[in-house]
């Protein structure tokens, strides 16, 4: 009998700032999934040019293409982003909209619009300096996309008074949670 295969996990780092208070997180989920045996392709965003916009002709390749062909085989897709002018980063949101590439051209009335097989799960680690009663869950406002791209399953840790280079260190419940979430996602 063999033994399962491990899962593939995609990690998008939406910080432009290395070793912020998002990538700590983003670093634990990863050290967890690890640990778990899983396969992790992780990305800093602010490492890689490209092009932040949905449509690109088919043969475009730029910075952000390895991570796109990545997701096809990905069962987890981690997103991690400080909160910049009320939403996730725009190195982030460029990387999200380029996901339109998951779609397939008659998404608007085709029962089973994405190109990407079911069941992937999708984390958002999210990091903000103001206290949790602002900017509410970015989840819930990227819903429609995220529903027809397939990613039903989703979840998302939120650590809320993080401003400064390892404020999140003080936030052992935010921790403690992307620890916990990150051993569920990867042994389940």
């Amino acid at each position: 009998m063999s033994a399962p295969k491990a899962k593939q996990i995609v990690v998008l780092r939406g910080s432009p700032r290395a070793n912020g208070n998002s990538d700590q997180m983003a670093d634990r989920f990863c050290e967890t999934a690890l640990a778990q045996g899983c396969a992790v392709n992780d990305y800093a965003l602010r490492d890689l040019s490209f092009v932040p916009f949905g449509e690109v002709p088919d043969d475009h390749q730029d910075g952000l293409s390895d991570a796109l062909n990545k997701i096809y085989d990905a069962d987890i897709v981690v997103l991690s982003t400080p909160i910049y002018l009320c939403n996730m980063s725009g190195l982030l949101k460029g990387a999200l909209d380029r996901f339109f590439d998951f779609l397939k051209s008659d998404y608007l009335t085709n029962p089973q619009p994405s190109k990407l097989s079911p069941g992937k799960q999708l984390v958002l680690l999210q990091t903000q300096g103001e206290p949790a009663a602002r900017y509410g869950n970015l989840l819930e406002q990227y819903g429609p996309a995220l529903d027809k791209l397939g990613f039903a399953e989703r979840h998302m840790v939120r650590a809320c008074g993080v401003r400064d280079i390892g404020d999140i260190l003080s936030h052992a419940d935010a921790l403690a949670q992307v620890d916990a979430l990150a051993k569920s996602l990867t042994t389940a």
